[in-house]
């Protein structure tokens, strides 16, 4: 794990009543810097603070990472998906525990997706290609497991994401090749779905991520539509916002995954063809933007210009990002899934504050 901070001077100048243009100068500027905010209240500009993991088998490495959650005390979970196991961290990358391996009996992984932990610490598993959801306590006791492969209320067929509404408890899963969305209430009984293969609203053309407003209303994201679809609780298609493109508040596909923040700021990851995580409020206005592709590469990763070597890496630059994260005290934290590694930005107005 390195830690590095860097000395941002950051001069606004304004362009029109409700846009701010954040230019930056220094000797050197963290990619994370380089960034568009609309406004103080947006916490849109972050700083590159630290970063842990490599690729390999070993503690604390990784084989092509996907999802990062956090329990009730900080600790970090992390799917090492190509390695079929689940990793668990300290907020700040020291390495506690691993379990997993690879096959379909209870506690194996084939292709171990999204995490989500429930508010008793309860840590579920988007198995995907096993069509299940694993659940299992914070020592990776497994505890149970629901679904199986199929098209009937409560199957799955290659589930990509879990997600736990925080006002109810109820647990959503992206049916990704089913593209549908299923409804559980907290003991996992089905409540209800929607959706199916096309491009009108409503329809779905796989299914990634889900994510939640402050209300409980529904956001999805697709790997091959650009953008999100929201719905109520119940599935009732209400709004969708994004195209396709490379400028700012546009979308490369195919599209990765998305968070919400409690200011219920929208954090859409820009995958593999346009690198960076894009900030936007809730009818999808763009507010900021973090990280770059890589500056240099080698094709096996990014290259740090400061650095010793061709495969250091270079801080605040993605390579096939996967998933964001929000901590509670706003700490994003990215899976740079083809840097083999976890990457945490904090907030500019925290960025002098030290991760202990």
């Amino acid at each position: 794990m390195e830690k590095n901070q860097y000395l941002i001077f950051i001069l606004p100048i304004l362009v029109s009543s409700f846009a701010v243009v954040s230019f930056v100068t220094s000797a050197y500027v963290p990619a994370s810097a380089q960034n568009i905010t609309t406004g103080t209240d947006v916490r849109s500009n972050y700083s590159f603070i630290e970063k842990w993991g490599s690729f390999g088998t070993g503690r604390g490495q990784f084989n092509r990472p996907h999802d990062i959650a956090f329990d009730s005390m900080g600790n970090v979970y992390v799917s090492d998906r190509d390695n079929n196991r689940i990793q668990k961290f300290t907020h700040n990358g020291t390495f506690i525990k691993t379990w997993g391996s690879k096959g379909d009996k209870d506690g194996q992984f084939s292709i171990p997706y999204s995490i989500a932990i429930d508010d008793l610490d309860n840590i579920y598993v988007a198995d995907r290609e096993n069509s299940r959801i694993q659940k299992f306590d914070t020592n990776g006791t497994f505890l149970a497991k629901y679904g199986t492969d199929g098209k009937l209320d409560g199957q799955f067929h290659r589930p990509e994401d879990v997600r736990i509404e925080p006002r109810t408890g109820d647990i959503y899963v992206t049916d990704t090749y089913n593209n549908r969305i299923e409804r559980f209430d907290k003991n996992f009984m089905f409540i209800t779905k929607w959706g199916s293969k096309g491009s009108a609203d409503g329809q779905f053309n796989l299914p990634h991520a889900i994510g939640f407003d402050s209300k409980g209303n529904v956001y999805v994201d697709e790997l091959e539509r650009p953008g999100v679809q929201i719905f109520d609780k119940d599935g009732k298609f209400l709004r969708k916002w994004g195209t396709v493109g490379k400028a700012d508040g546009q979308f490369s596909l195919p599209q990765e995954h998305l968070w919400i923040d409690s200011f219920d700021h929208v954090y859409l990851v820009d995958g593999a063809h346009n690198p960076r995580i894009q900030i936007f409020d809730l009818n999808g206005r763009f507010l900021g933007k973090v990280g770059t592709g890589c500056l240099l590469s080698t094709g096996e990763g990014c290259v740090d210009p400061d650095g010793p070597g061709p495969l250091a890496l270079g801080d605040g630059q993605f390579s096939k990002p996967e998933h964001v994260t929000i901590d509670s005290e706003g700490n994003m934290y990215v899976v740079d899934r083809g840097n083999q590694r976890i990457q945490v930005f904090a907030p500019m107005d925290d960025a002098n504050v030290n991760m202990k």
